[in-house]
Order: structure tokens, then sequence, then C-alpha cells
């Protein structure tokens, strides 16, 4: 407080304080929901790289996006040259399929934003593009599509997912913890550096998990369907609606969880199984992506796994509990939030930590260069944001020094991110 405040200024600023806090008790959902989304969705716009680089994987469902909104199709027959040795894994991830060219990835990502590629107005430029994984090979010339409409739809995707989250937190906090922690999942994490900023899957995933927590409660059928389309988008997270349903029917000891959540996730897993048949000739799951995933995530090889989760959890580029460190406070309350937690809420957690461990199995845990901090969490942490919350609730706030280093460790993730955002 300043020396020079006067006792009554002193006792204005603490009135509308007060006042401010009793305005956020009485939220409505509709406006906690706003409140988070339209704040977060204009400062992901501000700070994303509008006219920047892109990485190799967002610029791969820009590609995909494009020709959807553009041409009508996930063929990319404009970009077949990406499909060779040279370009594959250096200029975009574009294998052959269908005597054309495809994106390797799941079509959720690119279907998502191709309505906003549909009316944009800048058409694609022919551009001599460089690789970043092979230097020397030479440039190709390619459509390169404009970068806003797939920045746009990921910032709109993860403001979206913090909005979802801040419901579902309403279920177990008043409307000031659940503004908080969607606040702070939005920008203590790479949920703003990293999702928001490009096309990546993961602004798409985490806004359809978001949605399927919120309606898992009430709504198992369009909860599973939401989950549906996380698995549309980035296959593994079927894990989540997995563990959301299963705990969930063993909790209630009924079957409709599983049941009803498993039939909405089912047509999800039908979409994109129909889908790599069409365009990659034969029913699978992993559609475009090489076969060393899925050797990787079937073999023995225990140390390579024990290194990816040691580097995932604590390694100096991509630990997730470096680079956000208010989740190092919140590991001590998990155990009273695991008590408190009705069963969906334990599901999903355990179907994130599924979902990340077989994303390091089958994977390396760095997810390449050319962005910030860690990116593969990112799923598993909006499966497990209720628990964390709870973690919060059930724990932290109930111990003042606790409560105390949180809320340092809150103000040192969001500056990080915030910096990451601006640079990256």
């Amino acid at each position: 407080m300043d020396a020079h405040e006067s006792p009554n200024e002193q006792k204005a600023m603490t009135a509308t304080a007060h006042r401010i806090s009793e305005s956020l008790d009485r939220l409505s959902n509709r406006a906690l929901f706003a409140w988070v989304v339209f704040p977060l969705l204009a400062l992901f716009l501000v700070t994303t790289a509008w006219g920047g680089g892109t990485h190799i994987d967002p610029f791969t469902n820009m590609l995909s996006a494009w020709s959807l909104g553009t041409r009508g199709t996930l063929l990319l027959d404009d970009h077949v040259g990406l499909a060779t040795p040279e370009y594959f894994a250096n200029v975009a991830w574009v294998v052959p399929a269908k005597e054309s060219a495809a994106s390797q990835y799941a079509p959720g990502t690119a279907i998502l934003v191709a309505p906003f590629y549909a009316v944009w107005p800048q058409d694609a430029e022919l551009r001599s593009v460089w690789g970043t994984g092979q230097p020397d090979v030479p440039a190709i010339d390619i459509l390169v599509p404009p970068v806003a409409p797939g920045a746009i739809a990921a910032a709109i995707a993860v403001a979206l997912a913090m909005g979802f989250l801040a419901l579902t937190f309403r279920r177990f906090a008043g409307p000031r913890i659940a503004l908080g922690g969607a606040y702070l999942a939005g920008l203590g994490t790479t949920a703003w550096s990293v999702a928001a900023s490009a096309p990546w899957q993961h602004g798409p995933a985490m806004m359809w998990i978001a949605l399927g927590l919120v309606l898992c409660a009430d709504h198992l059928l369009s909860s599973g369907l939401a989950f549906g389309a996380a698995i549309l988008t980035r296959p593994h997270t079927a894990l989540i609606a997995a563990g959301t349903g299963v705990y969930g029917a063993l909790a209630k000891r009924s079957l409709r969880p599983v049941v009803w959540i498993g039939m909405g996730s089912a047509v999800g897993m039908a979409l994109l199984i129909g889908y790599n048949t069409v365009v990659f000739g034969e029913p699978s799951i992993s559609g475009g992506y090489p076969g060393v995933f899925r050797d990787r995530a079937l073999d023995l090889e225990f140390w390579r796994f024990a290194r990816n989760i040691v580097g995932a959890l604590v390694g100096p580029m991509r630990g997730v509990l470096i680079w956000s460190p208010f989740l190092i406070v919140l590991i001590p309350g998990l155990r009273a939030a695991w008590r408190a937690a009705p069963g969906w809420v334990k599901g999903a957690s355990l179907g994130g930590v599924l979902y990340l461990l077989l994303q390091l199995k089958a994977n390396r845990y760095s997810g390449g260069g050319g962005f910030a901090a860690y990116r593969y969490p990112l799923e598993a942490l909006t499966a497990a944001a209720p628990l964390l919350l709870l973690a919060y609730t059930e724990w932290v706030a109930k111990r003042p020094r606790a409560a105390r280093v949180f809320s340092f460790t809150v103000k040192a993730s969001i500056c990080i991110h915030a910096v990451y955002a601006v640079v990256f």
C-alpha cells in the first residue's frame, strides 16, 4: 500500500474490491463462460504470430484445411511433391494417398479449420519453401495458404476449451475459483504459447475433451460424441474417453456411462477408420503415420520409455513441471482431491495419464523444435483439470503456506508463457 494514500482512499479501494468479489460470486454459468472465452480470445489473437514462420505440424494441418475449405477435399493434389522422401518430414507431413497425397494426420483439425479458409478473402500464394530438417535439400515451389485463418481457428478452439473447463470447475467451486482456474489453465500452460498460436492438433483436441467433461455428468451420449470428435482429431484420446466411461461405470455401479459414452465415442472412431480406409486404402486408426510409431508402442524398450517420462516431467527444455511450476504445488493435494472427486473426474484423469504414457511410449518426448516448452501433455492436463482444481480446493487453499507458494508459482507460470507467447 502506498504510504501517501489516505484512509479514505484505502477504504474506497477495499470497497471496490469487495463489490467486484460479490459480482463475481453472482456470475451465471453463461456469464462465467463469456468472461473466460472473450478476454482469452482477444489476448490469444493479439499475441499470435500472424506473419511468422509456421512449424511443420500446423503447416501440414493448414494445407489440409485450405484444400478442404477451398477445394472441398482433404487430398492435396497441389502438394503431391511434398510426399517424396526429400520433403516428407522436412517441409510437411504429407504422404502418398489415393493416387494423390494427404496429411498423415487424422482429419479432425483440418475439418475444424476448413470453414475459416472457405471464407477468407486471401488466396494461397506460390512460394519457394525450404525444409527445416534437411537444409541441403533444394527449395520446392508450392502453394502456401495464408496463416491468419489457421491462427484464428486455433485461438478460438483454445479459448472455448478454457470456457468449457470453467463450467466444469463450477461444479466443484464458486465462480471466482472457476474463473481463476480457467485463466490459469489458459495462461499458465502452453495452451497459450503453443496451442493457441497455430493450428496444431492440441487446441481442437483440448476443446473437445473439455466439452466432453462438461457434458459427462448429465449428458452421457453428448459427452461421448464430444470425445468422438477428439478421437477424430487425435486418435489416442480414445483412452481419455475410455477412462471416463469405464471408471464412471464402476463408480456408479451402472453400465450407463460406459455404454453411452462408448456409443458416442464410437462414432468418432468409425469416422476415423472410414476416412483412413478411403484415403489410405486400409481400415486403421493410425492412417498415414509411419509404422515406426506403432512398433515403438509395442516394443519392450522400457529404458527409452523411462527417459521419455522423466524428460516430459522435468526435462530442462520440455518438462511440464519446469515450465508450469504451479503443478508441483498441486501434487501433494491429489490424494485429497481423489477422495473428493466423482467417478468421471477420476476416470478422465486416469485416461489422461494413459494417453500421455502412450504418447511417450510411441514417440519422443520433445515433440520436435520450433516451439516453446512442452506440448504433448496438453490433452492430459485438460482431462485432469477437474482433479487438479480439487487438489487446490481440498488441500492448497486450506493451508496458508501452500497457498502463498502456489500464488507465487502461478505468477511465475503466467509470466513464462506470456514471454513465450510473444517471442514464439
